[in-house]
């Protein structure tokens, strides 16, 4: 069994452990927009399958083209309201994820030099102040890193026009030529949606990644720090990153940022660390 730490070395390991959690909680926050661009591909998928059976309508007739025509209409109603909830919650999580990750990638020096010298700083007053930059940087990256206004537009604009489908549904019920028309017109522009949602959505998904690699590589080197280990290139495994978390130290809900005046309900939790040790310099 290891011999407990000495006070002053257990405090500036949890300081460590502190910014850990922040980088965790940054990391789901970007796992969250994957999720909510992967449900905008799914519905990409569904409106492929949605406007083949608005082609097939068009070239049908007889007894069941109303019954099959409501059908379908019901259905562009449904996938409306689905792409509009879909598109709030892309628009809402959307970050520049890219950045986000570059942003994280550039402090991974600072926790290799850390590695190098925690045991002769004096005490977790003087590790905070080498993590403030990295800690500052996590406080402000959900405001100065959100998505652009032309990602923001292009999602909105899946909802308007997944809204105008559903409005042009209702002409599928009056039968005759126009119903004939509107199935027609309805397959080409649902085609386009799936287009459109597809190559935004895997924009999104793709920058998440980038974040989501820097900020659990940066958290696997600092979780390892605040064990006492050293610091390896090589990334920790996401289950012993957990492990690490849930195993090694009482729960802290923000890391310490000494510029951090109060609480801002607008920012990740856990993007800025208050520890036990918080107002002591």
């Amino acid at each position: 069994m290891p011999a407990p730490l000495d006070p002053n070395t257990a405090a500036k390991r949890q300081i460590l452990v502190g910014l850990s959690r922040a980088l965790a909680a940054l990391s789901e926050r970007m796992r969250s927009q994957q999720d909510a661009a992967v449900k905008i591909t799914l519905l990409a998928v569904r409106a492929e399958a949605i406007a083949e059976r608005s082609w097939e309508l068009s070239h049908a007739g007889g007894e069941h083209f109303r019954r099959d025509s409501d059908a379908l209409a019901r259905d562009i109603r449904t996938f409306a309201a689905d792409v509009v909830s879909a598109a709030k919650r892309a628009g809402d999580e959307a970050m520049l994820g890219r950045e986000v990750g570059r942003a994280i990638a550039a402090h991974s020096r600072d926790i290799a030099e850390l590695a190098g010298d925690i045991d002769i700083l004096p005490d977790a007053a003087a590790v905070r102040a080498r993590l403030r930059p990295l800690s500052e940087t996590l406080a402000i990256l959900p405001e100065r890193l959100k998505a652009n206004a032309e990602t923001i537009r292009s999602v909105n604009a899946l909802s308007t026009f997944a809204s105008g489908l559903a409005e042009r549904s209702a002409v599928l019920g009056k039968g005759g030529l126009a119903a004939t028309r509107e199935a027609v017109a309805l397959s080409r522009d649902l085609r386009h949606f799936a287009e459109d949602a597809t190559s935004i959505s895997l924009e999104m998904t793709r920058g998440a990644a980038v974040a989501v690699n820097a900020i659990d590589d940066l958290a696997a080197k600092t979780v390892g720090l605040s064990l006492g280990q050293p610091v390896s290139d090589k990334p920790m495994a996401a289950d012993a990153r957990l492990a690490a978390l849930v195993r090694d130290a009482p729960r802290i809900d923000e890391v310490w940022v000494k510029s951090a005046a109060k609480r801002d309900a607008a920012r990740i939790p856990g993007s800025t660390v208050w520890g036990s040790a918080a107002g002591k310099t």
